[in-house]
Protein backbone atom coordinates (compact mmCIF):
# COMPACT_ATOMS: atom_id res chain seq x y z
CA UNK A 1 0.00 0.00 0.00
CA UNK A 2 1.41 3.36 -1.05
CA UNK A 3 1.72 6.09 1.60
CA UNK A 4 -1.12 8.50 0.75
CA UNK A 5 -1.94 11.11 3.41
CA UNK A 6 -5.52 11.51 2.19
CA UNK A 7 -6.39 7.87 2.83
CA UNK A 8 -4.58 7.22 6.11
CA UNK A 9 -5.59 9.25 9.23
CA UNK A 10 -2.73 7.95 11.37
CA UNK A 11 -0.17 8.70 8.66
CA UNK A 12 -1.38 12.26 8.06
CA UNK A 13 -1.48 13.08 11.79
CA UNK A 14 2.01 11.69 12.37
CA UNK A 15 3.33 13.53 9.30
CA UNK A 16 1.83 16.83 10.42
CA UNK A 17 3.34 16.32 13.88
CA UNK A 18 6.81 15.58 12.45
CA UNK A 19 6.66 18.69 10.27
CA UNK A 20 5.56 20.81 13.23
CA UNK A 21 8.53 19.48 15.20
CA UNK A 22 10.80 20.70 12.39
CA UNK A 23 9.40 24.21 12.85
CA UNK A 24 10.07 24.13 16.59
CA UNK A 25 13.79 23.34 16.27
CA UNK A 26 15.08 26.70 14.92
CA UNK A 27 12.60 28.52 17.15
CA UNK A 28 13.87 26.79 20.30
CA UNK A 29 17.45 27.26 19.18
CA UNK A 30 17.12 31.05 19.09
CA UNK A 31 14.59 31.65 21.88
CA UNK A 32 16.31 29.35 24.38
CA UNK A 33 19.80 28.16 23.39
CA UNK A 34 21.15 31.31 21.69
CA UNK A 35 19.37 33.60 24.15
CA UNK A 36 20.88 31.78 27.13
CA UNK A 37 24.34 31.96 25.59
CA UNK A 38 24.04 35.70 24.93
CA UNK A 39 22.86 36.32 28.51
CA UNK A 40 25.90 34.42 29.83
CA UNK A 41 28.12 36.63 27.67
CA UNK A 42 26.63 39.81 29.25
CA UNK A 43 24.94 41.02 26.05
CA UNK A 44 22.37 43.73 26.87
CA UNK A 45 18.68 42.93 27.35
CA UNK A 46 17.82 45.26 24.47
CA UNK A 47 20.20 43.49 22.08
CA UNK A 48 18.94 40.06 23.13
CA UNK A 49 15.36 41.24 22.64
CA UNK A 50 16.25 42.44 19.14
CA UNK A 51 17.69 39.05 18.15
CA UNK A 52 14.75 37.11 19.61
CA UNK A 53 12.27 39.49 17.94
CA UNK A 54 13.78 38.52 14.57
CA UNK A 55 12.25 35.07 15.08
CA UNK A 56 8.76 36.56 15.17
CA UNK A 57 8.69 39.19 12.44
CA UNK A 58 8.73 36.79 9.44
CA UNK A 59 5.93 34.87 11.11
CA UNK A 60 4.01 38.09 11.60
CA UNK A 61 4.11 38.57 7.82
CA UNK A 62 3.59 34.92 6.92
CA UNK A 63 0.03 35.64 5.76
CA UNK A 64 1.68 36.88 2.57
CA UNK A 65 2.62 33.29 1.75
CA UNK A 66 -0.95 32.01 2.01
CA UNK A 67 -2.40 33.43 -1.23
CA UNK A 68 0.65 32.34 -3.24
CA UNK A 69 0.50 28.81 -1.84
CA UNK A 70 -3.24 28.64 -2.55
CA UNK A 71 -2.86 30.13 -6.04
CA UNK A 72 0.34 28.57 -7.38
CA UNK A 73 2.07 25.22 -7.21
CA UNK A 74 2.97 22.04 -9.05
CA UNK A 75 -0.20 19.96 -8.78
CA UNK A 76 1.24 16.68 -10.14
CA UNK A 77 3.29 16.47 -6.90
CA UNK A 78 0.42 17.64 -4.68
CA UNK A 79 -1.08 20.96 -3.65
CA UNK A 80 1.17 21.60 -0.64
CA UNK A 81 4.07 19.15 -0.74
CA UNK A 82 6.23 21.05 -3.30
CA UNK A 83 6.05 24.18 -1.14
CA UNK A 84 7.01 22.21 1.99
CA UNK A 85 10.05 20.68 0.28
CA UNK A 86 11.19 24.04 -1.11
CA UNK A 87 10.90 25.70 2.29
CA UNK A 88 12.91 22.96 3.99
CA UNK A 89 15.68 23.21 1.40
CA UNK A 90 15.97 26.99 1.75
CA UNK A 91 15.85 26.85 5.55
CA UNK A 92 18.68 24.30 5.62
CA UNK A 93 20.74 26.34 3.14
CA UNK A 94 20.43 29.50 5.27
CA UNK A 95 21.34 27.63 8.45
CA UNK A 96 24.50 26.45 6.70
CA UNK A 97 25.48 30.07 6.11
CA UNK A 98 25.00 30.82 9.81
CA UNK A 99 27.86 28.48 10.70
CA UNK A 100 30.27 31.03 9.19
CA UNK A 101 29.23 33.94 11.44
CA UNK A 102 32.28 35.32 13.32
CA UNK A 103 32.38 35.94 17.07
CA UNK A 104 28.73 36.04 18.22
CA UNK A 105 28.99 38.69 20.88
CA UNK A 106 30.46 41.21 18.43
CA UNK A 107 28.18 40.23 15.53
CA UNK A 108 24.72 40.72 17.01
CA UNK A 109 23.52 42.55 13.90
CA UNK A 110 24.63 39.74 11.59
CA UNK A 111 23.02 37.18 13.89
CA UNK A 112 19.76 39.09 13.82
CA UNK A 113 19.73 39.17 9.99
CA UNK A 114 20.46 35.46 9.67
CA UNK A 115 17.83 34.57 12.25
CA UNK A 116 15.40 36.66 10.23
CA UNK A 117 16.21 34.79 6.99
CA UNK A 118 15.94 31.33 8.57
CA UNK A 119 12.54 32.21 9.91
CA UNK A 120 11.35 33.60 6.58
CA UNK A 121 11.69 30.08 5.19
CA UNK A 122 10.49 28.42 8.39
CA UNK A 123 7.34 30.52 8.15
CA UNK A 124 6.89 29.39 4.52
CA UNK A 125 7.01 25.78 5.69
CA UNK A 126 4.55 26.55 8.48
CA UNK A 127 2.00 28.08 6.11
CA UNK A 128 2.38 25.13 3.74
CA UNK A 129 1.89 22.64 6.57
CA UNK A 130 -1.13 24.55 7.93
CA UNK A 131 -2.62 24.53 4.43
CA UNK A 132 -2.00 20.80 4.23
CA UNK A 133 -3.76 20.36 7.58
CA UNK A 134 -6.77 22.41 6.45
CA UNK A 135 -6.94 20.31 3.27
CA UNK A 136 -6.55 16.93 4.95
CA UNK A 137 -8.15 17.10 8.42
CA UNK A 138 -11.85 16.52 8.94
CA UNK A 139 -13.81 18.75 11.32
CA UNK A 140 -13.76 16.02 13.98
CA UNK A 141 -9.96 15.71 13.77
CA UNK A 142 -9.09 19.40 14.08
CA UNK A 143 -9.27 19.95 17.83
CA UNK A 144 -7.20 16.94 18.81
CA UNK A 145 -4.90 17.35 15.80
CA UNK A 146 -4.12 20.96 16.73
CA UNK A 147 -3.20 19.81 20.21
CA UNK A 148 -0.84 17.09 19.03
CA UNK A 149 0.68 19.26 16.30
CA UNK A 150 1.43 22.10 18.70
CA UNK A 151 2.72 19.56 21.22
CA UNK A 152 5.09 18.32 18.52
CA UNK A 153 6.42 21.83 18.05
CA UNK A 154 7.34 21.69 21.74
CA UNK A 155 9.27 18.50 20.99
CA UNK A 156 11.15 20.47 18.34
CA UNK A 157 11.69 23.27 20.85
CA UNK A 158 13.22 20.74 23.24
CA UNK A 159 15.67 19.65 20.56
CA UNK A 160 16.49 23.22 19.55
CA UNK A 161 16.59 24.62 23.09
CA UNK A 162 17.84 21.91 25.43
CA UNK A 163 19.91 19.62 23.20
CA UNK A 164 21.36 22.27 20.89
CA UNK A 165 21.70 24.56 23.90
CA UNK A 166 24.03 22.10 25.58
CA UNK A 167 25.98 21.72 22.35
CA UNK A 168 26.43 25.47 21.88
CA UNK A 169 27.68 25.85 25.47
CA UNK A 170 30.02 22.87 25.25
CA UNK A 171 31.24 22.83 21.64
CA UNK A 172 30.37 26.22 20.17
CA UNK A 173 27.93 27.80 17.75
CA UNK A 174 29.09 26.13 14.48
CA UNK A 175 28.71 22.65 15.99
CA UNK A 176 25.18 23.41 17.16
CA UNK A 177 24.20 24.69 13.72
CA UNK A 178 25.68 21.60 12.01
CA UNK A 179 23.69 19.25 14.24
CA UNK A 180 20.55 21.29 13.57
CA UNK A 181 21.04 20.98 9.81
CA UNK A 182 21.48 17.20 10.06
CA UNK A 183 18.24 16.83 12.04
CA UNK A 184 16.25 18.98 9.61
CA UNK A 185 17.55 16.97 6.64
CA UNK A 186 16.34 13.76 8.29
CA UNK A 187 12.90 15.30 8.84
CA UNK A 188 12.80 16.50 5.23
CA UNK A 189 12.97 12.85 4.14
CA UNK A 190 9.39 12.38 5.39
CA UNK A 191 7.57 14.65 2.89
CA UNK A 192 10.11 13.61 0.28
CA UNK A 193 8.88 10.00 0.47
CA UNK A 194 5.13 10.54 0.95
CA UNK A 195 2.30 11.55 -1.37
CA UNK A 196 -0.71 13.69 -0.54
CA UNK A 197 -3.19 11.79 -2.73
CA UNK A 198 -3.30 8.77 -5.07
CA UNK A 199 -1.59 9.50 -8.34
CA UNK A 200 0.76 12.21 -7.01
CA UNK A 201 4.32 12.11 -8.31
CA UNK A 202 7.31 11.89 -5.95
CA UNK A 203 9.46 14.00 -8.30
CA UNK A 204 8.86 16.48 -11.13
CA UNK A 205 8.51 14.60 -14.40
CA UNK A 206 8.37 15.38 -18.10
CA UNK A 207 5.44 12.96 -18.24
CA UNK A 208 3.39 15.08 -15.82
CA UNK A 209 1.14 16.30 -18.66
CA UNK A 210 -0.07 12.76 -19.28
CA UNK A 211 -0.26 11.96 -15.59
CA UNK A 212 -3.38 12.43 -13.45
CA UNK A 213 -3.55 12.68 -9.67
CA UNK A 214 -6.41 13.47 -7.31
CA UNK A 215 -4.55 16.65 -6.31
CA UNK A 216 -5.10 18.00 -9.83
CA UNK A 217 -8.86 17.73 -9.30
CA UNK A 218 -8.55 20.53 -6.69
CA UNK A 219 -7.84 23.49 -8.91
CA UNK A 220 -6.06 26.58 -7.65
CA UNK A 221 -8.18 29.75 -7.25
CA UNK A 222 -8.65 31.78 -10.41
CA UNK A 223 -6.52 34.75 -9.35
CA UNK A 224 -4.73 36.41 -6.46
CA UNK A 225 -7.11 39.33 -6.79
CA UNK A 226 -10.10 37.09 -6.12
CA UNK A 227 -8.35 35.60 -3.09
CA UNK A 228 -7.62 39.01 -1.56
CA UNK A 229 -11.17 40.19 -2.19
CA UNK A 230 -12.54 37.21 -0.30
CA UNK A 231 -10.00 37.69 2.49
CA UNK A 232 -10.99 41.34 2.88
CA UNK A 233 -14.65 40.38 3.02
CA UNK A 234 -13.98 37.70 5.63
CA UNK A 235 -12.05 40.11 7.88
CA UNK A 236 -14.78 42.75 7.66
CA UNK A 237 -17.01 40.78 10.03
CA UNK A 238 -17.39 41.66 13.70
CA UNK A 239 -16.15 38.32 15.01
CA UNK A 240 -13.14 38.08 12.71
CA UNK A 241 -12.07 41.62 13.65
CA UNK A 242 -12.33 40.67 17.31
CA UNK A 243 -10.42 37.46 16.61
CA UNK A 244 -7.64 39.47 14.99
CA UNK A 245 -7.52 41.79 18.02
CA UNK A 246 -7.29 38.79 20.34
CA UNK A 247 -4.43 37.37 18.27
CA UNK A 248 -2.41 40.61 18.40
CA UNK A 249 -2.81 41.14 22.15
CA UNK A 250 -2.85 37.63 23.59
CA UNK A 251 0.84 36.66 23.63
CA UNK A 252 2.52 39.98 24.50
CA UNK A 253 2.58 39.02 28.17
CA UNK A 254 4.13 35.61 27.64
CA UNK A 255 6.90 36.70 25.29
CA UNK A 256 7.98 39.77 27.24
CA UNK A 257 8.15 37.65 30.39
CA UNK A 258 10.30 35.03 28.64
CA UNK A 259 13.01 37.68 28.24
CA UNK A 260 12.67 39.77 31.39
CA UNK A 261 12.31 36.86 33.82
CA UNK A 262 15.48 34.89 32.91
CA UNK A 263 17.48 38.13 32.88
CA UNK A 264 16.20 38.90 36.40
CA UNK A 265 16.87 35.39 37.67
CA UNK A 266 20.41 35.23 36.35
CA UNK A 267 21.48 38.78 37.14
CA UNK A 268 19.59 39.40 40.38
CA UNK A 269 18.92 36.00 41.95
CA UNK A 270 22.13 34.23 40.93
CA UNK A 271 20.76 31.54 38.61
CA UNK A 272 23.32 30.07 36.20
CA UNK A 273 22.82 29.68 32.47
CA UNK A 274 22.65 25.90 32.92
CA UNK A 275 19.96 26.26 35.60
CA UNK A 276 17.75 28.32 33.32
CA UNK A 277 18.47 26.19 30.26
CA UNK A 278 17.33 23.09 32.15
CA UNK A 279 14.12 24.82 33.31
CA UNK A 280 13.07 26.50 30.04
CA UNK A 281 14.69 24.14 27.56
CA UNK A 282 13.71 20.84 29.19
CA UNK A 283 11.13 20.89 31.99
CA UNK A 284 9.00 23.71 30.59
CA UNK A 285 8.97 22.14 27.14
CA UNK A 286 7.40 18.93 28.43
CA UNK A 287 4.86 20.80 30.53
CA UNK A 288 4.01 22.92 27.48
CA UNK A 289 3.61 19.76 25.45
CA UNK A 290 1.13 18.45 28.03
CA UNK A 291 -0.75 21.75 27.99
CA UNK A 292 -1.01 21.55 24.20
CA UNK A 293 -2.55 18.08 24.22
CA UNK A 294 -4.93 18.97 27.05
CA UNK A 295 -5.96 22.22 25.35
CA UNK A 296 -6.76 20.42 22.10
CA UNK A 297 -8.83 17.75 23.83
CA UNK A 298 -10.81 20.23 25.94
CA UNK A 299 -11.37 22.57 22.99
CA UNK A 300 -13.10 19.70 21.18
CA UNK A 301 -15.03 18.56 24.26
CA UNK A 302 -16.06 21.84 25.95
CA UNK A 303 -16.04 24.34 23.09
CA UNK A 304 -13.36 26.74 21.98
CA UNK A 305 -14.75 29.90 23.61
CA UNK A 306 -15.01 28.30 27.03
CA UNK A 307 -11.52 26.88 26.73
CA UNK A 308 -9.95 30.18 25.66
CA UNK A 309 -11.69 32.09 28.48
CA UNK A 310 -10.62 29.53 31.06
CA UNK A 311 -7.00 29.73 29.90
CA UNK A 312 -6.98 33.55 29.98
CA UNK A 313 -8.33 33.65 33.53
CA UNK A 314 -5.93 30.93 34.68
CA UNK A 315 -2.91 32.65 33.11
CA UNK A 316 -3.88 35.98 34.67
CA UNK A 317 -4.05 34.24 38.05
CA UNK A 318 -0.60 32.81 37.41
CA UNK A 319 0.84 36.29 36.77
CA UNK A 320 -0.61 37.45 40.10
CA UNK A 321 0.92 34.45 41.86
CA UNK A 322 4.41 35.73 41.02
CA UNK A 323 4.36 38.92 43.17
CA UNK A 324 2.36 37.13 45.87
CA UNK A 325 5.25 34.68 46.31
CA UNK A 326 8.11 37.18 45.88
CA UNK A 327 9.40 36.50 49.39
CA UNK A 328 10.07 32.90 48.32
CA UNK A 329 11.84 33.55 45.01
CA UNK A 330 15.16 32.59 46.61
CA UNK A 331 13.73 29.07 46.72
CA UNK A 332 14.35 27.54 43.29
CA UNK A 333 11.49 25.08 43.75
CA UNK A 334 8.95 27.91 44.04
CA UNK A 335 10.29 29.63 40.94
CA UNK A 336 10.31 26.35 39.04
CA UNK A 337 6.68 25.57 39.92
CA UNK A 338 5.52 29.06 38.90
CA UNK A 339 7.30 28.87 35.55
CA UNK A 340 6.04 25.35 34.78
CA UNK A 341 2.45 26.42 35.48
CA UNK A 342 2.99 29.45 33.24
CA UNK A 343 4.40 27.24 30.45
CA UNK A 344 1.49 24.81 30.66
CA UNK A 345 -1.13 27.56 30.55
CA UNK A 346 0.64 29.40 27.72
CA UNK A 347 0.46 26.29 25.54
CA UNK A 348 -3.14 25.63 26.63
CA UNK A 349 -4.10 29.17 25.58
CA UNK A 350 -2.46 28.99 22.18
CA UNK A 351 -3.94 25.64 21.17
CA UNK A 352 -7.44 26.69 22.25
CA UNK A 353 -7.06 29.88 20.19
CA UNK A 354 -5.99 27.83 17.17
CA UNK A 355 -9.25 25.88 17.35
CA UNK A 356 -11.25 29.11 17.83
CA UNK A 357 -9.62 30.73 14.79
CA UNK A 358 -10.30 27.70 12.60
CA UNK A 359 -13.96 28.04 13.56
CA UNK A 360 -14.18 31.65 12.34
CA UNK A 361 -12.41 31.05 9.03
CA UNK A 362 -14.37 31.19 5.78
CA UNK A 363 -13.92 27.75 4.25
CA UNK A 364 -13.21 28.75 0.61
CA UNK A 365 -10.12 30.66 1.83
CA UNK A 366 -9.55 28.82 5.12
CA UNK A 367 -5.85 28.20 4.56
CA UNK A 368 -5.09 31.85 3.78
CA UNK A 369 -7.31 33.23 6.53
CA UNK A 370 -6.01 30.84 9.19
CA UNK A 371 -2.48 31.84 8.20
CA UNK A 372 -3.45 35.47 8.72
CA UNK A 373 -4.58 34.69 12.27
CA UNK A 374 -1.33 32.83 12.94
CA UNK A 375 0.64 35.76 11.55
CA UNK A 376 -1.13 38.11 13.96
CA UNK A 377 -0.19 35.81 16.84
CA UNK A 378 3.41 36.25 15.79
CA UNK A 379 2.95 40.02 15.75
CA UNK A 380 2.04 39.53 19.40
CA UNK A 381 5.20 37.45 19.92
CA UNK A 382 7.34 40.15 18.34
CA UNK A 383 5.74 42.98 20.30
CA UNK A 384 6.35 41.14 23.56
CA UNK A 385 10.03 40.60 22.74
CA UNK A 386 10.52 44.08 21.28
CA UNK A 387 9.11 45.94 24.29
CA UNK A 388 10.62 43.73 26.97
CA UNK A 389 13.35 46.33 27.61
CA UNK A 390 10.76 49.11 27.90
CA UNK A 391 8.70 47.10 30.38
CA UNK A 392 11.81 46.29 32.41
CA UNK A 393 12.52 50.03 32.62
CA UNK A 394 8.92 51.10 33.36
CA UNK A 395 8.08 48.62 36.15
CA UNK A 396 9.79 46.93 39.01
CA UNK A 397 9.49 43.16 38.88
CA UNK A 398 6.35 42.93 41.05
CA UNK A 399 4.55 45.75 39.21
CA UNK A 400 5.41 44.06 35.93
CA UNK A 401 3.55 40.87 36.87
CA UNK A 402 0.48 42.83 37.98
CA UNK A 403 0.50 44.67 34.65
CA UNK A 404 0.70 41.35 32.80
CA UNK A 405 -2.26 40.00 34.80
CA UNK A 406 -4.43 43.01 33.94
CA UNK A 407 -3.53 42.85 30.24
CA UNK A 408 -4.40 39.15 30.14
CA UNK A 409 -7.77 39.35 31.89
CA UNK A 410 -9.18 42.17 29.76
CA UNK A 411 -8.99 39.86 26.75
CA UNK A 412 -11.90 37.84 28.15
CA UNK A 413 -14.27 40.60 27.03
CA UNK A 414 -13.04 40.17 23.44
CA UNK A 415 -13.60 36.43 23.47
CA UNK A 416 -17.12 36.77 24.90
CA UNK A 417 -18.09 39.03 22.00
CA UNK A 418 -16.96 36.55 19.30
CA UNK A 419 -19.74 34.62 17.54
CA UNK A 420 -18.31 31.42 16.00
CA UNK A 421 -21.38 31.14 13.72
CA UNK A 422 -21.11 34.62 12.19
CA UNK A 423 -18.92 33.62 9.26
CA UNK A 424 -21.23 30.84 8.04
CA UNK A 425 -24.35 32.94 8.66
CA UNK A 426 -23.27 36.18 6.96
CA UNK A 427 -21.02 34.87 4.21
CA UNK A 428 -23.43 32.02 3.44
CA UNK A 429 -20.64 29.50 3.00
CA UNK A 430 -22.21 26.54 1.20
CA UNK A 431 -19.61 24.20 2.69
CA UNK A 432 -20.27 25.20 6.30
CA UNK A 433 -21.89 22.47 8.40
CA UNK A 434 -25.31 23.09 9.86
CA UNK A 435 -25.41 24.28 13.45
CA UNK A 436 -25.47 21.41 15.89
CA UNK A 437 -26.82 21.36 19.40
CA UNK A 438 -23.75 19.33 20.29
CA UNK A 439 -21.55 22.41 19.90
CA UNK A 440 -20.73 23.58 23.44
CA UNK A 441 -20.05 27.11 22.25
CA UNK A 442 -23.67 27.61 21.20
CA UNK A 443 -24.73 27.86 24.83
CA UNK A 444 -22.65 31.03 25.05
CA UNK A 445 -24.29 32.70 22.04
CA UNK A 446 -27.45 34.82 21.99
CA UNK A 447 -30.49 33.38 20.24
CA UNK A 448 -30.55 35.03 16.82
CA UNK A 449 -33.57 33.20 15.48
CA UNK A 450 -36.35 35.48 14.26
Amino acid sequence: MKPYLSDNPALRLSTLCILYAAQGIPDGFVRIALKTYLISEQVSTEAIGTVVAMVSWPWALKWIWGPFIDRFGYLPMGRRRPWILAAQFLMTLTLGAMAFIPELTTSVGIIAVMVLLVNVFASLQDVSVDALAVDMLSAKERGVANGFMFASSYGGTFIGGAILGQIILAYGFPSAVSVQIAILLLIAAVPLCLRERPGDLLWPSKKARDHHSRSEEMEHPASLRALFQMLFRAFSLHSTILGASLAVLSLITINSHLIIWPVYLQRELGWTSSDWLFLEGQLAVWFGLGGSVLGGILASALGTKRTVIFSLVALSTCWLAYPMTEAYWSNSTVVTILFLVESTLAAFLQVSMFALFMGICWRPIAATQFTAFMALLNVSNGLGARFSGTMEWAFNISELHIFLAILQIVLVAIVLAINPKEVSEKLEDPHAPEASSENPDEAMLPNTAS
